[in-house]
């Protein structure tokens, strides 16, 4: 449908109608999109934070690992018993 076929019947009335439509088309426009975007970005910072979370995570996941292993060492040298390590 074209835009002057909508807007013909409007000219017989008034002027004052076909500005009023045009506004109103304008504004509905705007809207969406705005509703539109605010979602989008919305969601993109919601991912955002899920993805800062999950790397936090995972270093501290990588972080025990380690310190687990470190462990483990330090237990198979003998110094849970002793408190110390030698180079002998």
């Amino acid at each position: 449908v074209s835009w002057e076929e909508v807007l013909e019947p409007l000219e017989h009335i008034s002027l004052l109608w076909v500005i009023v439509f045009l506004f109103y088309v304008q504004f509905t426009y705007f809207a969406v999109l705005n509703v539109l975007t605010g979602v989008f970005c919305q969601s993109a910072v919601e991912s955002a934070q899920n993805d800062h979370a999950n790397v936090v995570q995972s270093m501290l996941a990588n972080k025990e690992a380690h310190v687990e292993k470190i462990r483990a060492l330090f237990s198979k040298l003998g110094a849970e018993e002793e408190g110390i390590i030698t180079y002998a």
